[in-house]
């Protein structure tokens, strides 16, 4: 769940902005509308900068003879959320470092109010897909059904079904003559659940006021008034936001943090969309992505 908010509001809003752009291919277009799950999933995926260029190079040249098989959409539109990860990544963890250097606790607080932030005005207090507005509720109580189930026993079972679905996912097979390495393998690698959900809860339903001038506020994280918003909440709205406003908002003066990130993000699928459907090496794509590139605090992201 860390940051998983905050990186799904950047994707979605970079869609938008890429739905209506002139810019974008027709294909991310459409893997973005058919492919929605899977490019979700790759919008709260880490490490995209160590595959996304390759993968690209290779859709690219086999986008044309494609067969079902392949599964070639699906796989570009988990690309495309990486990239929208790792543009969220590059403009967040320095606030997070900067706003927060004496962190306690993982996530930290910052990055917690960033999701509590996003899930109120990007997804309307999870009126918006995809989430719900039970999503952080104790016991989900908004729910009628709910009350029917012990909650917290319905959480721990759905956990443990979690790890065994992630588990199947690779391939552990013993070493008969050296078994105590395998069984400490598995051990070591199975998914940890040290995410306190409750914290999310505070922060969206009683929220500190010196946390949310700390972390909101302070650092300047969303501002109405930057035109890269304005555009997008205009899209989401069903507004007629054109390709010509897009691009205009795009490079405009942005003062917010998530509106920098909506910038960097759309730019990197402009990136994208450019060498998918040109001769640009791979190298060049690497530089306009900033692989290999510290963030602007000169740390690695």
């Amino acid at each position: 769940m860390s940051e998983n908010v905050t990186h799904t509001g950047i994707l979605d809003d970079c869609f938008r902005l890429m739905q209506v752009s002139d810019e974008i291919c027709d294909a991310f277009k459409e893997v973005a509308v058919s492919q929605n799950d899977f490019a979700r999933l790759g919008g709260i995926t880490r490490s995209g900068d160590r595959f996304t260029v390759q993968l690209l190079d290779s859709f690219r040249k086999r986008w044309a003879d494609r067969k079902p098989e392949d599964k070639l959409e699906s796989k570009l539109a988990f690309v495309l959320g990486w990239l929208t990860h790792r543009a969220a990544d590059r403009q967040m963890k320095p606030v997070f470092r900067e706003a927060e250097s004496d962190r306690t606790q993982s996530p930290s607080d910052c990055s917690v109010y960033h999701d509590a932030f996003v899930f109120m005005e990007v997804f309307a207090g999870g009126k918006e897909a995809p989430y719900n507005t039970a999503t952080f509720e104790e016991g989900m109580q908004s729910l009628p059904v709910a009350s029917a189930f012990d909650v917290a026993e319905v959480e721990a079972f759905f956990r443990a079904l979690l790890q065994r679905a992630l588990i199947e996912l690779h391939t552990f097979i013993p070493d008969r003559d050296n078994i105590e390495p395998w069984l400490e393998k598995l051990s070591t690698l199975q998914q940890r659940f040290y995410v306190d959900i409750n914290r999310y809860a505070a922060a969206i339903y009683k929220p500190d006021p010196e946390k949310v001038k700390r972390f909101i506020t302070d650092v300047n994280f969303y501002d109405k008034e930057d035109a890269i918003i304005v555009a997008v909440r205009g899209i989401q709205r069903g507004e007629g936001v054109t390709a010509v406003q897009v691009k205009e908002a795009a490079e405009a003066d942005a003062k917010s943090q998530y509106a920098q990130a909506l910038q960097i993000g759309f730019g990197y699928l402009c990136a994208a969309s450019e060498f998918f459907t040109t001769d640009m090496v791979p190298d060049a794509l690497k530089a306009r992505l900033d692989i290999g590139k510290p963030g602007r605090d000169g740390k690695s992201v």
